[in-house]
């Protein structure tokens, strides 16, 4: 029963394994009036085992020839945990199992519950299937309204572990729908799971939904959860003017949200869009560029919005290095000229001084290779030097640090980084090329001086892509020769040393390509006519 009972069990705040809710929790179910449901002891339980695995492994023959021995232990602990064949079957997913064990049950002991309060319909739920919860509800249509473990219903149980088909199901029922459910809990729930299609539902039942705040979450509307949650948006470029009329469902949910806020005015917009955080530099923060760019695209007016540092979302972009949002700026005309005035209210740095700062770990480890990183911030800071004005580009913060200075400093361990990786890289390269250089000239002379040798067209090969990798290798050689004498300048990881890196490695792979062809040739001039061995060695080389 490996299947959801972990998260019910690390949820029920401490309560120890086989004890009852407490009284007020029990108060929540629809049977608090009567002796708490649960399953008895089996009267023979060297059944009890049999019975578990026939019901974990749908073995519905050898579970009738249990039952027929012992019907009341369809209604037994037969687990620990006091689980039922019920529950077992059930969290399984098993249903024609579960369908043929509900014939030889009575209807009260679909209510019973294991240790932690839930029924096999709680548990069904938890794991998400449906049928087994249409057949459930067909013998007894209360089963939806039966509370598990902390009080939690069915629904919220769905809703908890993600599974959108059971809990949309769950909801879809007018008599459930309407039952003393904490629909705002659920709500937010729904978000943090990712079901946006049932979030949508209950937004669309109850629109105050769009401003409410989560005690539990530090007084969070929905839009600053969907603002700091990874995004599940289409991949491409977010622009302004991109296509969002096909949405997906977070989309869709997003501008549902937001419409529904700007309905009260704009008083209440500013309030959620700032308050506890700011969305905008929430989504900025945690790399959700998509949710930024739809609400500029529901709201152009967005681009203007400041943080307490006086940044906009294009000064958050360059700091932490997103350049799908960066690339807004060449979308809004003018107004990227008044952005790239604004300065930071603390210490007076501009957007150039931004980009000068050195990027945050999780955007460098984005790069392998120290020589590269140092590429990127570099392409980072010309980028933005060109939106600058020129009055700008030397203009000082308030450490009397012009962006070209802070850029050195900041960037002084990354740039010593790269000069040894680059070098390292450079120089383990130039040893295999030159091996590779050594032994390709050492097989063409060897055949040169065989002159015996047949003229075949697989000889051909063999002496032509010979002298191919040959060459390439030679020219990866001195390629590679070129970086190791190279002085290492900073400016120099921008073009310089990143090409020369680049054109070193391709030279090396196709001198490896050709190598892999002169093999191949050879072994299939030694081997071909003795040996059928020879042929699939030669294609997998």
């Amino acid at each position: 029963m490996r299947f959801y009972l972990q998260r019910m069990l690390e949820s029920n705040n401490g309560n120890p394994t086989g004890s009852t809710p407490s009284t007020i929790e029990w108060d929540l179910y629809p049977f608090a009036s009567y002796e708490r449901p649960t399953p008895k002891e089996a009267e023979n339980p060297d059944l009890c085992v049999p019975l578990y695995r026939a019901a974990l492994k749908n073995d519905w023959k050898a579970a009738k020839e249990i039952i027929g021995k012992e019907p009341s232990i369809v209604r037994a602990n037969i687990a620990q945990g006091s689980y039922t064949a019920l529950h077992v079957a059930a969290g399984a997913g098993h249903v024609r199992f579960v369908e043929k064990l509900m014939g030889k049950m009575e209807l009260n002991d679909l209510r019973l519950l294991d240790e932690r309060g839930n029924t096999a319909f709680c548990v069904a739920a938890a794991v998400g299937y449906v049928k087994i919860a249409k057949i459930m509800m067909r013998k007894d249509p209360g089963l939806p309204k039966q509370r598990g473990f902390e009080g939690h219903t069915p629904l919220y149980i769905a809703a908890l572990f993600g599974h959108q088909k059971m809990a949309s199901h769950l909801y879809s029922e007018p008599a459930y729908r309407d039952s003393q459910e904490d629909l705002p809990r659920l709500f937010f729930t729904s978000i943090d799971s990712g079901l946006y299609g049932l979030a949508s539902k209950l937004l669309e039942d109850h629109p105050d939904f769009a401003l409410k705040r989560d005690r539990d979450r530090n007084r969070k509307t929905a839009l600053h959860l969907l603002a700091q949650k990874p995004s599940s948006y289409p991949r491409g470029s977010p622009g302004i003017c991109a296509n969002f009329k096909n949405k997906n469902t977070e989309q869709a949910l997003v501008k549902q949200l937001w419409l529904e806020v700007a309905k009260h005015g704009k008083a209440k917009l500013i309030d959620v869009l700032t308050s506890p955080s700011h969305l905008l530099f929430d989504a900025m923060e945690i790399g959700n560029c998509k949710f930024v760019a739809q609400l500029i695209y529901e709201c152009p007016g967005l681009i203007w919005e400041r943080n307490s540092k006086g940044w906009t979302i294009i000064h958050a972009a360059v700091w932490h290095r997103h350049e799908t949002i960066f690339s807004l700026v060449y979308e809004v005309g003018m107004v990227k000229n008044v952005i790239a005035t604004f300065k930071d209210k603390e210490d007076g740095s501009t957007l150039l001084h931004l980009a000068a700062r050195l990027a945050p770990v999780s955007q460098l480890n984005k790069i392998a290779g120290a020589g590269f990183q140092m590429r990127r911030e570099l392409l980072w800071f010309e980028e933005v030097k060109k939106i600058i004005q020129p009055s700008y580009i030397q203009m000082k913060n308030s450490k009397g640090e012009t962006p070209q200075e802070l850029f050195t400093s900041e960037h002084e361990a990354l740039l010593k980084d790269g000069r040894k990786w680059m070098k390292g890289t450079a120089q383990s390269c130039t040893i295999i090329s030159t091996l590779i250089a050594s032994a390709l000239f050492a097989a063409e002379v060897t055949v040169i001086m065989g002159d015996h040798l047949f003229k075949t067209a697989r000889f051909r090969i063999f002496i032509i892509s010979d002298a191919i990798a040959f060459l390439l290798a030679l020219a990866a050689t001195l390629t590679f020769s070129a970086i190791l004498t190279s002085r290492y300048a900073e400016r120099d990881f921008l073009s310089a040393l990143s090409w020369r890196l680049k054109m070193g490695l391709a030279l090396l792979f196709f001198s490896i390509t050709a190598m892999m062809f002169t093999f191949s040739s050879a072994f299939f001039i030694a081997y071909g006519r003795k040996d059928v061995f020879s042929i699939p060695v030669t294609i997998w080389a």
